[in-house]
């Protein structure tokens, strides 16, 4: 038999002792690695839509979103409110988290004006009368570099006299 090169052992090399442990390591990574997607797919990371409501003497404001959310996902907004008088000049004003490393794809139905208030953006919808319901539904797209937390708040008013307001927040994970 030849001899075996400097260094090189039938026990370390052939025999592969005391390493009987380093396959049960790899096997744990690349179960941290499986367990990412996993999660995912059974909504720890987003989108399953949560509701948030508040009502006042003058409405009632109701906002169905999601709190948390992935980059990347196309995710829908629903934001109902119930007059409980008369409305001149309904108007729903959103935080800038709303729309911040987001697109928009489409608002229904559309406002009659939109504004910028600030950092805040305003969506007016006209009168509703007493007892009348308006739902918006916005569907939005979350930009892929988006990352973090922010507040999502809502508020409603009429002719710039806040009625309502709800704070929310949202996360956004890689």
């Amino acid at each position: 038999m030849a001899e075996l090169p400097d260094g090189i052992t039938l026990e370390a090399n052939r025999d592969l002792s005391g390493r009987s442990r380093r396959p049960w390591y790899r096997r744990g990574l690349l179960c941290c690695v499986a367990a990412l997607p996993v999660l995912a797919l059974l909504n720890v990371f987003g989108q399953k839509p949560s509701n948030t409501s508040v009502s006042t003497q003058a409405a009632s404001l109701s906002v169905n979103a999601p709190s948390a959310l992935r980059g990347g996902l196309v995710f829908q907004v629903r934001v109902e409110v119930v007059a409980h008088q008369d409305i001149h000049e309904l108007e729903i004003i959103f935080d800038r988290g709303w729309w911040e490393a987001m697109t928009v794809n489409s608002i229904t139905p559309e406002p009659e004006e939109s504004s910028i208030q600030g950092n805040q953006v305003a969506l007016a919808f006209g009168k509703l009368p007493t007892g009348h319901k308006l739902t918006v539904w916005i569907q939005f797209s979350v930009n892929p570099t988006n990352v973090g937390k922010r507040g999502e708040n809502v508020g409603l008013a009429d002719n710039s006299v806040p009625l309502a307001h709800l704070d929310r927040s949202l996360t956004i994970f890689p």
